[in-house]
Formats: structure tokens, C-alpha cells, sequence
């Protein structure tokens, strides 16, 4: 099978979640005999604006189709410029030629940033099956999380306006999409200039504000409306999760066919064993960024109302920067893969309290795949794997629901090391990681349509 993926571009241009799963996929996928490449934005020029496609093979050896002059991609940042979103392709006939010649079996998109209609269009007309996996929300919320005001957002475009007044600037992202950028995304200068603005990002990003007037308003949902007409060309939606497949229900039409399937990606294999949970601190690991929308201030006023109680049998490590460290805090570095062995090894819980509608969370399945329980709200997608309280708890998203938690668990490890045996014996952990061959099913079963 010819499968030819859309996302966000390669490592270590390309970092996070989606182009985690993306890469990992296609390397699967060429294992298994298949013909992969992927498309992705790339270079967006300052002057005209020209659509061709460079071809090249990549370092991981699977062939890279850049698009040079897509649209503007936002990543999270937020959209301002709405008309510099919705243009149309100057020249589509170079997508149907492009597809005439590779001739893909399947488009298997995760993203629709950067990604030009026509794009879709000439697929469709062409027969190719189109596959959509749903990595986050954008298209239904400029800035992909669905959240603002510290809580989880009606959908209300009214309100759009305010939450993307610090979007960048086109200007800006051209120069972020530049292959000058590429080359020295991960040097010293850029690395501490791109922290220092992440963590004002995520401090400031989200503003109070009263509903914008119906001209922006219309703006902002005429934005949404023009992708989700990107569903009319989708054969199938890979739903990574039910969370994913409950939100995005209620923006695009029911006639839209979907599926859900749990994700792995390639560092995650059966890794599981028994453990003990004897000792007389709860060692509670959070491992997603010190951020309100991940949960974190809940979490800390969870633990700073148990601390002040007397109740400090509990060490929380965190392997993000926080400038609010309390005592039974041990506060790390950012960790790389390879570190999770030995950071599973000295937790008895891993804790993932989002208060946004998480669309999986990886590190659930990775704390799994070590025999680790899990305390996860009840918006992380990868509840999924924990089942009916199977492999750990699902809570409410609230400093209430993460305080009975805790305090739950310190009070009885008995509880942990029925998880834990729970998921060493019960847990299906090969069919998770049969999730490739899963969406190979699903490939072939449209196909068949």
C-alpha cells in the first residue's frame, strides 16, 4: 500500500505528540512493507507566493514532500490574521499533478495546519482515501486546546478575538517556517529565547474579556466553518481517543464516519513488573508542563492544603520548571525518554489532572507500560486504557478530586498494589501496541468503500 502521511514536518525541526506519533507510524509502516512519505508545510516566502513541492528523502529514510508556500502554520500561538488562513491555492493543478505521479492509496492527515483546501480536493477527485487523526482541536479553536480563562471553552467565537489578540504575527511566522529558523531552532540563543517566550505564552495567554462585536465574531466562525468543510472530503476520522470523538461530535456533521483508537509510538514497549509500595512516602510523579491547563495549580493546592494539615507522607517530582517550589517538592530538569525506566522506578503513582480536555497523554501509557498506576481527570483521553478504575483513578478535574485521591492512596497501599498487579496480569497491553496494525485495518477497510 502507497500511504502518503500530512503532518507538521520532521524532527528536530518538528517536535511533540503529533509528530511523535506521525514519524513513529510511518517507520512502522515501512516495516511492514508499505510505500511511505510524508507532506508537510514548509517554507512560507516573503515575496510572491509560488506553491511547488521539494522532494527529497529524509534522514529516516522515507521520502519528504515539501510544500514551499503553504498557508501559515500556528501551531498553539493563535490566529489573527484570519484571511492569510483561508486562501486559496494560486496553483492546484500542482496537486493533481503531484498526486498523478506518486499515486497514493491513502492520505492520512493530522493536521490541517498549513494545509490548502485544494489539497483536499484534488485528492478526492482523484480516489484517494482520506484519513484524519485527531492530534488536538485545531479547526474548531484557533489556539488547538479548546481552553481559556483557566476552564474549558464553550466554543463561543464571540470570544475568539480576545484569546488570539497576542497571536503572531504573519511576519513572525514566516520567519518560524524559514529554513534559516531550522538550522538554528536548537541552538543556545533560540532555545532560551523560545522558553522565555513559552513561559510568558502560558502565563498571559489566556485573556479575560467581554465577547468581540458580531464583524470579528462572524470572522472567527467563518474560520471554524471553513475547516470543518474540510470534513466533506474525510472517508474516516481516527479518533485517538472517546475524548477527541465527544468533542469534535459537536462541531462536525454526524453524516462524518469515525473511529476510535488508543495510540502508542515507537519507544513504548511491555515493560511491565511487579512493585512495591512499602515505603512511607507516596512518591507521586508529574510529568506535563507546571501549567494551569494541565492541571498543575489544582494539583499544588491539593498538596499545599494537605501539607498544611499535618498530612506530609507524600514527595511530588516534577520535570518541569516551577517557580513556585514547596517543600515536598523535588523539582528536575526535563527528561528525555530514555530517563522514564529509571523515573518509573522510583514512582509509586503518576499523576495527570488535566483541566482541559486532553486529547490522550502519552505518558499515561508509558507510565502503564512499567506497571505504574495512574491518577488521571476524567478529560485526559487515555482514560481509555485505565478502563472502569482498572489501572488506577479517574477523577474529577478539581483540587477536591485530587486531594481525595491522594489522600486515599496514602491511607491504603494496599490500593496501589492491586493496580499494579492488575495491570501486569490483566491489562491487554499487546493489543495497544497492535494499534498500527489497527489503522492498517482501517486503510484497508475504506478502501473497500
Amino acid at each position: 500500500m502507497r500511504i502518503l502521511h500530512y503532518g507538521l514536518g520532521f524532527p528536530p525541526y518538528r517536535t511533540g505528540g503529533l509528530t511523535k506519533y506521525c514519524v513513529d507510524l510511518m517507520l512502522i509502516q515501512k516495516n511492514m512493507g508499505h510505500d511511505v512519505a510524508m507532506m508537510w508545510p514548509g517554507k512560507l516566502g516573503f515575496s510572491g507566493h509560488f506553491v511547488h513541492i521539494k522532494t527529497t528523502i529524509n534522514k529516516i529514510g522515507v521520502k519528504s514532500f515539501e510544500i514551499v508556500n503553504p498557508l501559515p502554520v500556528p501551531l498553539d500561538e493563535g490566529i489573527k490574521d484570519i484571511k492569510e488562513y483561508t486562501k486559496k491555492c494560486s496553483s492546484p493543478q500542482i496537486f493533481k499533478d503531484f498526486f498523478d505521479e506518486y499515486k497514493p492509496d491513502v492520505l492520512h492527515i493530522h493536521t490541517f495546519m498549513g494545509l490548502y483546501r485544494e489539497v483536499l480536493e484534488e485528492a478526492k477527485n482523484l480516489g484517494i482515501k482520506l484519513v484524519f487523526t485527531t492530534h488536538d482541536y485545531f479547526g474548531i479553536c484557533p489556539k488547538v486546546t479548546l481552553f481559556r480563562n483557566n476552564q474549558i471553552c464553550d466554543g463561543d467565537c464571540g470570544k475568539c478575538e480576545k484569546c488570539n489578540e497576542r497571536a503572531l504575527s504573519i511576519k513572525k511566522i514566516k520567519i518560524l517556517q524559514s529554513p534559516l529558523y531550522r538550522g538554528l531552532k536548537d541552538t543556545k540563543v533560540v532555545k532560551k529565547l523560545r522558553t522565555s517566550h513559552r513561559r510568558d505564552f502560558f502565563d498571559n495567554g489566556f485573556s479575560e474579556g467581554e465577547n468581540c462585536g458580531n464583524r470579528q465574531k462572524n470572522q472567527y466562525e467563518e474560520l471554524r466553518n471553513y475547516y470543518v468543510s474540510f470534513f466533506e472530503f474525510i472517508d474516516m476520522v481516527h479518533f485517538n481517543s472517546s475524548t477527541t470523538e465527544e468533542v469534535y461530535r459537536k462541531y462536525i456533521p454526524l453524516s462524518v464516519k469515525g473511529k476510535v483508537i488508543n495510540i502508542t509510538h515507537g519507544k513504548i514497549a511491555d515493560n511491565r513488573r511487579k512493585k512495591e509500595f512499602n515505603e512511607d512516602l507516596l512518591k507521586i510523579v508529574y510529568l506535563a508542563p507546571a501549567k494551569p491547563f494541565k492541571g498543575y495549580i489544582i494539583l499544588r493546592e491539593a498538596l499545599d492544603e494537605l501539607w498544611n494539615e499535618g498530612i506530609d507522607c507524600f514527595k511530588l517530582t516534577m520535570y518541569n520548571n516551577s517557580n513556585d517550589i514547596r517543600e515536598y517538592m523535588d523539582v528536575k530538569h526535563s527528561f528525555k525518554d530514555e530517563d522514564l525506566e529509571k523515573i518509573f522506578e522510583k514512582s509509586d503513582v503518576l499523576i495527570m489532572p488535566s483541566v482541559w480536555k486532553e486529547t490522550y497523554g502519552f505518558t499515561v501509557l508509558e507510565a502503564l507500560s512499567y506497571g505504574v498506576p495512574v491518577i488521571i481527570s476524567e478529560n485526559v483521553g487515555a482514560k481509555d486504557l485505565v478502563g472502569n478504575n482498572q489501572y488506577g483513578m479517574v477523577i474529577e478535574p478539581t483540587k477536591d478530586g485530587v486531594k481525595r485521591a491522594i489522600i486515599k492512596l496514602i491511607n491504603n497501599r494496599d490500593i496501589l498494589k492491586e493496580y499494579n498487579n492488575k495491570i501486569v496480569n490483566e491489562m491487554d497491553f499487546e493489543g495497544i501496541l497492535r494499534s498500527p496494525y489497527d489503522i492498517e485495518k482501517l486503510y484497508e477497510d475504506i478502501r473497500r468503500i
